[in-house]
């Protein structure tokens, strides 16, 4: 897919984008629909859309990146804190002049949409959260995981859990193909600052319409982490995304592009 360079500060970002190849430097063509924005979860990177994006391109503007620290961007280490992410998300789109967004997040990803729907800076017109997401998220034996793996005292292994039962071979290749681009130091550090704002954040008072989805065969902990986020948010429905647990893109990309689809239409007519 296509893919261009951003500096932020001294930084290279990876954007991953559909549509006409523009000027070094410009921002890519935004003509259709609506510009929809994903954000990835902790040690993945902006390709684990590019299926819900190839589905979203003829209708909508798609558009992704890999976090510092995570996929081809630069760093080696993650950012230390969610208000970070979201200055980081800003310095990329504040300048291309882009009336509305829609936010997709996954994971870490969702806890920067929420920061950036807070912050006001942009105009995030709806919201979609997916994957383990919300304040009541238990990020305590991964980031114990991590901290033993990046210590060398155990061994990185690729966590299969999570999917619907018996997944197709061919989507467990894919997340492989993402998860083994991010250095495990990078992860570590993404996960600690969403557990340090899991503990911070304040919710109740954000309004912006947002659609949290729920994989039909996410494990219970995920669901309830994902409806407690939902009744935190005062404007706010629950969506449930057939065949998939909590790796919804990567599973069931035309199921989940068409609802993002259709819940951005909803939300940005009301």
């Amino acid at each position: 897919m296509p893919d261009k360079y951003f500096e932020i500060g001294d930084t290279a970002i990876l954007v991953h984008h559909r549509g006409d190849t523009t000027l070094p430097g410009s921002a890519p063509t935004m003509c259709k629909g609506q510009t929809v924005l994903f954000l990835h979860d902790a040690g993945a990177n902006g390709n684990s859309f590019s299926a819900v994006m190839d589905e979203l391109a003829d209708s909508h503007s798609p558009i992704s990146l890999d976090f510092p620290g995570h996929g081809r961007s630069g760093s080696l280490d993650s950012l230390s804190s969610i208000t970070a992410f979201a200055e980081h998300a800003e310095a990329l789109m504040l300048g291309w002049e882009v009336p509305s967004l829609v936010i997709v997040g996954e994971g870490l990803g969702a806890a920067v949409g929420l920061e950036l729907a807070q912050r006001g800076h942009l105009e995030v017109s709806c919201l979609i959260c997916i994957g383990a997401v919300g304040v009541t998220v238990d990020l305590a034996d991964e980031i114990a995981e991590l901290e033993s793996i990046t210590a060398g005292k155990a061994r990185r292994n690729f966590n299969t859990s999570g999917y619907a039962p018996d997944p197709d071979e061919s989507v467990l290749r894919e997340a492989f193909a993402q998860w083994v681009k991010t250095d495990p130091r990078a992860t570590l550090g993404a996960r600690r600052a969403q557990h340090a704002w899991n503990e911070s954040v304040e919710l109740k008072g954000l309004s912006t319409p947002t659609v949290v989805v729920v994989g039909e065969h996410a494990d219970p902990s995920s669901v309830a982490a994902s409806e407690s986020l939902a009744q935190t948010l005062s404007n706010s429905t629950v969506e449930v995304l057939a065949g998939a647990g909590i790796h919804g893109p990567i599973e069931q990309p035309e199921a989940f592009a068409s609802l993002i689809s259709r819940s951005a239409e909803e939300m940005t007519r009301s």
